[in-house]
């Protein structure tokens, strides 16, 4: 049997690319992809940091009792626009 060499090389791929290339595998090969991602337990709750959750929830709480304060999406937006947030 013929080694493999695993050198590391870098492809400049933005995620399109590589959701393009996933595409083009075999089924049993998106299966094994599949359970690589699933098996490296990577969730979205664990990388917000616990001090952004409360504060959201405060926030929430906070516009619940007062939803005059709230913005429209448009003019948040404009908001974030002017100061370059």
């Amino acid at each position: 049997m013929e080694s493999v060499n695993t050198a590391n090389i870098f492809l400049p791929l933005n995620v399109n690319q590589i959701f393009d290339l996933v595409k083009q595998l075999p089924n049993i090969k998106k299966k094994e992809l599949a359970k690589l991602l699933k098996d490296e337990n990577i969730e979205l709750s664990d990388t917000i940091p616990n001090a952004q959750k409360k504060f959201v929830k405060n926030s929430i709480k906070k516009y619940e009792k007062h939803p005059e304060l709230l913005l429209s999406n448009h003019d948040a937006w404009e908001l974030i626009d002017k100061n370059d947030l």
